[in-house]
């Protein structure tokens, strides 16, 4: 008879044990999910060297927006186009640093008037070559409920993102007589290639589409972001280098020369 009762009471006391963790369990507030990383913001910005004040040059330079070559099909995404934008504003300011005067940024060529053109001594192109291999990009398939019982379910595929992205191009540097776009002089700023790891923080829905990747993964575009912070700082100590009045000023010999044979 005691030991029914020993028996009853540590059944009571383990059932009591057990209601208690049950409890605890359901008032326990469930742990929220971590955010998503901040999407980095890139720091495009150059400042020319201040060693002393720049002599006039003489010269007046028309400046054109950097541009990518039509071939690289990611340069409408804002983790590129950022890239190129800020360029704009940098070229002008090394420029003026060097002591010229500058007509421009200009969006394109096509909206420069021709009273610009004329009163403009060079002009100063910059091209962006830039080539991003995916061959090291695994895409994983994760499958998902839809709809359905039984052999009339529907299922859904999102693919989340691994492996290395690898960049490397070059940029390219070109002034030409303003009128007739005659080349005068051309630099290509070569740029080391990078491997870039990447994972991701969401699940993309289109396989090897980069849509999603390109605007809202921070996993992907922080790493990208980094690499072309290095790569805008190479470009631009190179520049200021390459810009040298001494170098481009008897160019505007050739312009007279052109533009007298072209009847301008």
């Amino acid at each position: 008879m005691k030991l029914f009762k020993t028996k009853n009471l540590l059944s009571a006391i383990a059932a009591i044990f057990f209601i208690t963790i049950l409890l605890a369990s359901a008032t326990q507030k469930a742990t929220p999910p971590p955010p998503p990383p901040t999407i980095k913001v890139a720091t495009y910005d150059y400042a020319p060297p201040q060693n002393e004040k720049p002599k006039s040059a003489q010269v007046v330079f028309l400046l054109v927006d950097p541009s990518y070559q039509e071939r690289f099909t990611y340069s409408n995404y804002k983790l590129f186009s950022n890239f190129s934008k800020a360029m704009s504003a940098d070229y002008n300011e090394a420029l003026t640093a060097k002591g010229y005067t500058v007509r421009g940024p200009f969006e394109y060529y096509d909206q420069v008037v021709y009273s610009d053109k004329k009163e403009s001594d060079l002009m100063l192109s910059v091209e962006i070559d830039f080539d991003l291999n995916d061959q090291n990009i695994n895409w994983i398939p994760h499958q998902y409920y839809i709809s359905g019982k039984g052999k009339y379910i529907q299922y859904g595929t999102n693919y989340s993102i691994g492996g290395f992205f690898i960049l490397s191009g070059k940029v390219n540097m070109v002034v030409s007589e303003p009128i007739t776009r005659e080349k005068l002089w051309a630099k290509s700023i070569p740029l080391k290639q990078k491997q870039i790891p990447v994972s991701s923080y969401y699940y993309h829905s289109q396989l090897k589409n980069y849509n999603s990747a390109f605007t809202k993964d921070p996993l992907i575009i922080n790493p990208i972001t980094n690499a072309l912070e290095e790569y805008y700082q190479h470009v631009f100590n190179t520049s200021w280098n390459h810009l040298e009045p001494n170098e481009l000023t008897p160019l505007k010999k050739e312009v007279v020369e052109i533009r007298e044979k072209k009847k301008y």
